[in-house]
C-alpha cells in the first residue's frame, strides 16, 4: 500500500475521472451512505474513506485549515 504524505494534495493533483470530479465538486451534498454506495474502479475503498473525511471538513483541505488557523492567530495577536 502506498503512503501519501498529504492526501489533499494528492486529490488535487491526481488525474480524476469525470465521476470522481463530480463527487469532489459536490462533496457537501453527499452523505456517508451515498459515498459508500459509489461503485466502479475509480471508487476503491481508500478513495471513499478520503471522500468522507473531506466531506466532514466541508470540502476544506488541510492547507485551507492551516491558513484559517494562522489568520485567527494573527488576529488574536493584534488585540
Amino acid at each position: 500500500m502506498r503512503s501519501y504524505l498529504n492526501k489533499d494534495t494528492f486529490f488535487k493533483k491526481m488525474k480524476k475521472k469525470p465521476e470522481l470530479q463530480a463527487v469532489l465538486d459536490n462533496i457537501h451534498n453527499f452523505s456517508d451512505e451515498q459515498i459508500n454506495a459509489l461503485t466502479g474502479s475509480h471508487f476503491p475503498q481508500w478513495i471513499k474513506d478520503q471522500l468522507k473525511e473531506l466531506r466532514k471538513r466541508n470540502g476544506s483541505t488541510s492547507n485551507d485549515e492551516a491558513e484559517r488557523i494562522a489568520a485567527l492567530m494573527i488576529a488574536a495577536s493584534k488585540k
